[in-house]
């Protein structure tokens, strides 16, 4: 029988060392694919300046997979999306203006620094319309496409990926494959194991039910920016998919 494509589409590289090797090696029954954005589709205005349709925006980097690589809609098991959270959950109060800071941009536990009050606009503008789009995707739990259903999840991690691993959420692009790879060389156990401290849920609970507890947690007061991810989960998903 040939293996189903678990599609998991990401924002940048790291993503994908730290998840890949688990996902091949536990789920040998699918073939796992990574869709390597190198963006932030949940926040990408259209040339002018408009806000996308996101649930178009998602179908279109799953059609574009399928017809770049010659899959069907029949081929695929499912499609898992990880996203970073951004802060993107937080009051406006919370983005705050600090000419001194070095980056243009800088997280902290408690807000997220900017250098003036253009960019202040620019962020809570961007946090608005991210978070509008997460509660949209979070709506769907599969994608038509060709006229078939598949199933469908968004996880996060916050404030981002690196935030998570090292504790650096404010890590340089640059070097975040180098610390990725070196994370992984030098992780004890397993990135399961390692992920699952992070999950605020109460582990007792059905899937459903840590999924929207998960993302409940992530929308309160600043916890965007804090250390969580439920990205532990997405192992469940495919778990509950592969006995369907």
């Amino acid at each position: 029988m040939t293996k189903k494509v678990l599609l998991v589409i990401v924002e940048g590289q790291t993503e994908q060392i730290i998840l890949e090797d688990f996902l091949d090696e536990h789920f040998a029954d699918s073939t796992i694919r990574f869709d390597v954005q190198r963006e932030d589709i949940l926040t990408k205005w259209d040339a002018k300046k408009r806000i996308p349709n996101i649930k178009n925006s998602v179908s279109r980097v799953i059609h574009n997979y399928l017809e770049k690589y010659k899959f069907l809609a029949k081929d695929l098991s499912a499609v898992i999306h990880i996203t970073d959270a951004d802060g993107c959950f937080i009051a406006p109060e919370f983005v705050k203006i600090n000419a001194d800071i070095e980056q243009n941009l800088y997280y902290t536990e408690d807000a997220i620094f900017v250098k003036t009050e253009r960019r202040k606009e620019q962020i809570e503008q961007r946090n608005e319309m991210k978070a509008n789009n997460v509660k949209i995707l979070l709506a769907n739990d599969h994608f038509s496409i060709d006229r078939l259903k598949v199933p469908y999840q968004l996880f996060y991690f916050a404030t981002n990926l690196e935030h998570v691993l090292w504790n650096e959420r404010n890590e340089v692009a640059t070097e975040k494959v180098l610390k990725a790879d070196e994370f992984m060389e030098n992780l004890s156990g397993s990135i399961k194991e390692y992920l699952l401290e992070f999950l605020h849920v109460d582990t007792a609970l059905s899937y459903r039910e840590k999924m929207k507890e998960s993302w409940a947690y992530l929308t309160k007061e600043c916890n965007s920016l804090q250390r969580s991810t439920n990205v532990p989960l997405l192992f469940e998903m495919i778990t509950s998919n592969a006995h369907k």
